[in-house]
Parts: C-alpha cells; structure tokens; sequence
C-alpha cells in the first residue's frame, strides 16, 4: 500500500498537464485564484532576497515573486510538475530568478541550514500527514530573521461537515489525494514547537471543486469578505499564516 507521499507523487505527477485549466478558468476558480494572489502579495509585499517555495505546483506563485525581483528556488514532490513549473516561468520570461528546480519532499528538505531568507508552501498542508514536522524543516532552511508562509484547511470552518467527512477517509471530496483538515490551534502549537513566532493569519474562503456546479459563489463571496479578518476569520475555510524565526 502507498504512503500519503507516495499517492500525492502520483496524483500530481497525473494532473500536472491539465492543472490549471482544472482549478483557475471556472468563475469560482478565478474568484479563488485572485483572492489568494492578492493575500499573498500583501504578505509577501517586503521580501527581498532568496526565497524557498515547497509545492509550487505550475508556479502560479512563484512568477508573481520573482517579478518582485526575489531569487527563487522551487522544490516539489513531482518530477511532472516541476517540469511544467519551470516550463511556466521560462515562458513568461523569468528564468533568470529562478536559481534551482529540485525534487524533494518537504519532510526531508533537500538544503543547508538556514540557506533562505523566506520560505513558501501554499495549497500543500492540507496534504499532509505530519504538518508539524513540515513546519520544522522549513523553519530550519530559513534564516534567523526571516519568515515563512503557508496556508492550511481550517477544521473548525464554515465547511465543517464536508471537512469532517473527509478527514474520516483521508481523501479530498472527488480526487483520489491524501487530504487532511487541521485545526488553528494544532497549527499554532506545530509552529511554537518549531520555534517560530506569529506574525500575521488571514482568511479565506474558497470555493471547493466538488461545490463549483451548486452556483455558491455569491454566497461564498460574501463569507470570504466577512471572514478575512475579525471575528469571523476563526470560520474562514483556509488560514494563511505568517511565521518567523527569531534572530
């Protein structure tokens, strides 16, 4: 039987070529895309320097930071999608940022201490079977000073019920991925025990692949605008966390 890294390889490997037209071109897939480009260069908006990105996926990412004039390095489970990721940059003309392309998973981060400023893995955690132990390998490739990103699925979120029913198999509604919902508290403790501090947590709500047909997105629009901040931001579907590492 396969291991949860191994089914993740495999799944992604599988899509990698039809990726994007699957996620991004329906109305709620555009929706969810720009929202979370636009969290993201909110986040990110004062990085400089070398930055690590885990799961890049096509590197819808990754192109927006490197026109921010970071150095680059991308790693990933998937040697398809890496391939399609350095495809991606070449042709919009920002290969000069990226510095390395490398297969690996991000339990065993395949790098130095402390050889990045920044570190980025979005769209991966809620994919994992051991969060925490993600969390300290990034925290160990980042400098001392520096910050990582990341988002996860929020359990205790407005889709609690889907959420409960597929923690229950392991597996996202539809595609056969390893899939798993966390809480905010488990993530606040994975991120103290790898020595990282809280810097900022946004969120979003998103439209779910398999809920796109059910015409939600009006509704889904209204809980993302009233869940990024406040008190109705512990509901949101996805939290974005800013994490740094003490000097």
């Amino acid at each position: 039987m396969s291991t949860p890294e191994e089914s993740n390889q495999g799944f992604y490997d599988a899509d990698s070529g039809e990726y994007d037209a699957k996620r991004w071109v329906s109305p709620a897939g555009r929706f969810t895309n720009i929202v979370q480009q636009n969290i993201v260069s909110k986040l990110c908006d004062a990085w400089s320097g070398r930055a690590l990105e885990i799961g890049q996926g096509t590197a819808r990412f990754t192109m927006p930071l490197l026109k921010q004039g970071l150095q680059m390095t991308i790693c990933d489970l998937s040697p398809e999608m890496l391939d399609v990721a350095r495809g991606n940059i070449t042709k919009a003309g920002l290969e000069k940022g990226l510095e390395d392309a490398v297969e690996g998973s991000i339990y065993e981060l395949p790098f130095k201490d402390n050889a990045f400023d920044y570190a980025i893995s979005l769209n991966v955690f809620n994919h994992l079977e051991h969060p925490g132990q993600a969390l300290a390998q990034m925290a160990r490739v980042i400098k001392p000073g520096g910050s990582l990103l990341i988002n996860y699925a929020n359990l205790r979120s407005w889709y609690w019920p889907a959420a409960k029913r597929i923690n229950s198999r392991n597996t996202a509604v539809g595609q056969e991925v390893f899939s798993s919902w966390v809480t905010s508290s488990s993530m606040k403790k994975a991120a103290s025990d790898a020595g990282l501090i809280h810097l900022n947590k946004t969120g979003h709500v998103h439209v779910p692949r398999a809920l796109e047909d059910w015409y939600l997105l009006s509704v889904v629009k209204v809980l993302d605008a009233i869940s990024r901040k406040g008190p109705f931001s512990s509901l949101a579907s996805v939290h974005f966390m800013l994490l740094g590492k003490p000097e």
